[in-house]
């Protein structure tokens, strides 16, 4: 079975910086990956080479079994979420996800936007302006919108960042009960009460993969704390 992700052996350097030296990663189809990770351990990086915004020094990504430095069609197959809204805070809900539809050539997008807003938790707000919405909204609207086209893989860059305890753990119910349905997920995150016992947990540190293993053989919280020192610590 092809990778839906792959990076092999890459570097990547940001003048005399080196951010990110033979790094290799595997995403397997329909899997919760979670890159665990201090503040400039790169992660942010590697979304961006997944989403085709950076290309490696070396080595090689591929998405959808596609080179993206050679083609840009495994990147049709993706759905980003960044750090940073891009939401139009003028246009109304629908009118955001009906924008995105059409740059994705969507010719009838109202029956995916009606599943998508009820999936998420947003029914009845179709009409309301963006900038009214909160944090926890507008981020659940941002997840709407990457998966309006049905990617088949969803990169989010630590989406709960400044939520409410609520607002986060509505989404990350979401995302999880997405990656059940067939969806590949790279979580970026430092959060670890984000994280479910059977999550893929990758631990970056200086642009290295330290340690893989799911969240409970990695020995949860507790236990992945461990990897942190010296470091920044994650937030249990």
């Amino acid at each position: 079975m092809t990778d839906a992700v792959t990076l092999d052996a890459v570097d990547l350097s940001y003048g005399p910086r080196s951010v990110l030296s033979q790094f290799t990663l595997r995403l397997a189809p329909g899997s919760f990956t979670a890159l665990l990770g201090p503040n400039g351990a790169g992660k942010s990086t590697v979304f961006n080479l997944i989403a085709g915004l950076l290309r490696p020094d070396s080595g090689e990504v591929r998405v959808m079994g596609k080179s993206t430095s050679h083609s840009r069609a495994g990147l049709r197959h993706v759905g980003m979420v960044f750090q940073q809204s891009a939401l139009d805070l003028e246009l109304s809900v629908v009118q955001n996800l009906r924008y995105f539809a059409g740059l994705h050539g969507m010719k009838n997008p109202n029956s995916e936007i009606e599943r998508l807003l009820a999936q998420l938790g947003l029914e009845g707000r179709e009409g309301s302006s963006v900038r009214d919405l909160n944090g926890g909204h507008r981020r659940r609207l941002e997840i709407a919108r990457a998966l309006l086209p049905s990617p088949e893989i969803l990169l989010l860059d630590e989406p709960t960042s400044g939520l409410d305890p609520a607002s986060k753990q509505a989404i990350v119910d979401a995302v999880h009960a997405m990656s059940a349905q067939g969806v590949t997920v790279l979580w970026i995150t430092h959060l670890l009460d984000e994280l479910w016992p059977e999550d893929d947990v990758i631990v970056m540190q200086a642009g290295q993969v330290v340690s893989r293993g799911s969240f409970a053989e990695l020995g949860g919280a507790k236990g992945l704390s461990e990897h942190y020192a010296g470091h920044e610590r994650p937030q249990l």
